[in-house]
């Protein structure tokens, strides 16, 4: 057998069967949302989910820092949900970590590290994280986090007993922001429930969903909530006018997919979210083949209903190039679930089933570019193989006669951030932009380019369009980013800090953002801080050294290097080796 040393987290819901008995659908499909809002932080955090269990899961990590960072993380997470979760039932996990050795078995993970693990769950306070000694020893010196011992531990079947360690953590709770509503018609799409016998079904009602969101989000004159926004929701039985107050919408649309064998219905009903009162709902027959036609007679009726002065056409149905292919469409929607998974090594092979299955796919080409450019950790730094598929993949992407506006946007970023055509690349963004004011994603990449050319301004408003667009997204650290691109070019060093630290209450993985705040605190003159947070990033990346960022930067085409030559000093100062 093949044998290691991993962390192991462990989480279950505290009380699940007496909540089940209390109010069995309500809580399954609590569960399902509440997974589904947390899965996202395993992968950011370098961790890979292994087993799901009826009310909990277990996950693997390379780092122990990572493990406990992501615990609590998504505790944070959790509690942030629980304030909002309305009128269903308030989960709360136990979580526990332990580093062992641990082996495979078919998929499986098995072993001590994973037996412990599991068993030391069940000392965690409810909301709460425990860990091991041996995890303890790890992190020390390596986070911020405080401990309380809570002395040897006897585990049920683990033969010595365990000494265990509780996190201590602090969560404190924001109120939810009101967003005003925008002067033209304004929608959220809330993730439609999968009915189908098949849980693993999941991955096509979110893609049904997010077509729908894709081709309202064509109309112009049409304010439309980003998908990983208004998926936020999942789980959540909240009242549809405080969803349209705090995304800022007149009308949210719900519904929910069933499949059968190669049959499918698609139902929708939209809501007014001022008066809760309905407006329009209906229902799809069809089959799997008349999937595309099903999501545009939704997106038509929701158009007519709510922008009656619009014609149908502005949909415009052809400007998204759809597979000639179901089978690489059913690849690319998994592709998409991944990456909101973070699992873009996942996401990078299914991609490519999709393009090898159909003759013409613009989009899945783009995406395939794009995810390259994401999270610059120890396991996914720049290398010329990856930067030249990248470029590859735009130029086919642009070659093609049909592909839609969110494919040109990719194709640009890609070419922007790392081709020898930045400006050519960045003309493709902004030109979407203002062909297309709901797409998220060229705003987001617009706003990165514009901070990396150090136009601070232009990147800060940019941000404010995505942010109101999509507030609620995981992959929001990308706009951060470009936030903090613009106050390093201003030297503005509070706003880099505060920005660091709203990204790490979320985010504990991203290098850059450690970096940020160290630089940040060394500027503000509090430097017992700074060389403290190089020493916990040392002690998490020890190869890392100021000339490898610099290399890093060097290698972004549209970068200014001179706006970074004061945050390289800083860094230096601070203790990172030069």
């Amino acid at each position: 057998m093949d044998r290691r040393l991993a962390a192991i987290l462990a989480a279950d819901i505290a009380g699940y069967s007496a909540l089940v008995g209390e109010d069995e659908e309500g809580v399954l499909r609590a569960f399902k949302g509440h997974f589904n809002a947390l899965e996202p932080h395993l992968g950011m955090n370098g961790g890979r989910l292994f087993k799901k269990t009826g009310d909990g899961f277990l996950a693997e990590f390379h780092s122990v820092v990572d493990a406990v960072a992501c615990a609590e993380t998504m505790q944070r997470h959790m509690a942030e949900r629980n304030a909002t979760h309305g009128d269903g039932p308030e989960l709360q996990f136990r979580m526990s970590i332990h580093v062992g050795e641990v082996f495979d078995d078919e998929g499986d993970i098995l072993g001590d590290g994973v037996n412990i693990a599991a068993r030391l769950e069940s000392v965690a306070p409810v909301g709460g994280i425990v860990v091991s000694e041996r995890v303890y020893d790890d992190v020390v010196g390596k986070t911020d986090f405080a401990f309380r011992d809570l002395g040897p531990q006897k585990l049920k079947n683990i033969a010595r007993p365990v000494r265990a360690f509780s996190i201590q953590t602090e969560v404190v709770l924001n109120e939810p922001s009101v967003q005003s509503l925008p002067t033209k018609p304004s929608v959220a799409v809330l993730a439609f429930d999968n009915l189908s016998s098949d849980p693993e079904q999941d991955y096509f009602a979110d893609g049904v969903t997010e077509e729908i969101i894709t081709s309202l989000s064509r109309v112009p004159w049409i304010f439309v909530v980003a998908r990983n926004s208004s998926f936020s929701y999942k789980g959540l039985a909240i009242d549809v006018r405080r969803i349209g107050r705090e995304l800022g919408v007149r009308y949210v649309l719900e519904g929910s997919v069933r499949g059968a064998g190669n049959r499918l219905r698609v139902t929708g009903q939209l809501i007014d979210a001022e008066t809760g009162a309905h407006v329009w709902a209906d229902r799809y027959d069809g089959t799997l083949d008349d999937v595309f036609d099903l999501q545009d007679q939704i997106s038509e009726s929701v158009v007519s209903s709510i922008a009656p002065g619009i014609r149908q056409a502005e949909i415009n149905r052809s400007a998204r190039k759809r597979p000639d292919s179901l089978d690489a469409y059913d690849h690319f929607l998994r592709a998409q679930a991944a990456i909101y998974r973070f699992k873009f090594a996942e996401a990078d092979v299914l991609l490519a089933k999709a393009i090898d299955l159909s003759d013409d796919y613009p989009l899945a080409s783009a995406l395939r570019g794009w995810i390259r450019t994401l999270l610059w950790n120890p396991d996914t730094r720049p290398n010329k193989e990856r930067f030249d598929l990248a470029i590859q993949m735009a130029h086919d992407v642009l070659e093609t006669s049909n592909a839609d506006l969110e494919a040109q946007a990719y194709a640009g970023y890609v070419l922007a951030f790392l081709s020898e055509e930045p400006e050519y690349g960045l003309s493709l963004v902004e030109g979407v932009v203002e062909a297309s004011p709901n797409c998220v994603s060229a705003w987001g990449s617009s706003c990165i380019l514009h901070g990396l050319m150090g136009d601070a301004a232009i990147a800060k408003a940019h941000a404010k369009e995505v942010l109101r667009l999509n507030p609620n997204d995981p992959l929001n650290y990308r706009v951060y980013m470009g936030i903090s691109l613009s106050q390093i070019a201003e030297k503005d060093w509070k706003g880099l800090k505060n920005t660091a630290t709203k990204v790490r209450a979320f985010h504990n993985s991203v290098t850059v953002f450690r970096l940020n705040e160290l630089v940040a605190e060394m500027a503000l003159g509090n430097r017992e801080r700074a060389q403290e947070l190089a020493q916990i990033h040392m002690a998490r990346e020890p190869d890392f050294n100021v000339s490898l960022f610099r290399e890093m930067r060097a290698r972004i085409s549209i970068a200014r290097p001179e706006i970074y030559n004061t945050y390289y000093e800083m860094l230096a100062a601070a203790g990172i080796p030069e």
